[in-house]
């Protein structure tokens, strides 16, 4: 799992991203930077919380976006979202 603009990016473009979650409080640009990278590759992006909340889940400060690379977390954080499983 990575989180920070310049990890993630790069990431994605290595095609090692098998899904994003994104902050609902993302900056427009952000949001826009990473829907369209994610639709040009086929990625699955989800929307969670805040960006504090997204921080705090991963015992980080503030992210707007991570990149999840395991393919078995990604369909755990799928599945989680879908059911509307605000824990994950």
């Amino acid at each position: 799992m990575l989180s920070g603009g310049t990890a993630v990016e790069k990431s994605i473009l290595r095609n090692e991203v098998k899904a994003l979650v994104m902050a609902r409080d993302a900056a427009p640009r952000s949001k826009e930077k990473y829907i369209l990278l994610a639709k040009e590759k086929s990625i699955p992006i989800f929307f969670y919380a805040s960006r504090d909340e997204l921080g705090k889940l991963l015992g980080k400060p503030p992210r707007a976006v991570v990149a999840i690379t395991d393919e078995q977390l990604a369909r755990g954080v799928a599945g989680a979202m879908e059911r509307g499983d605000a824990g994950l």
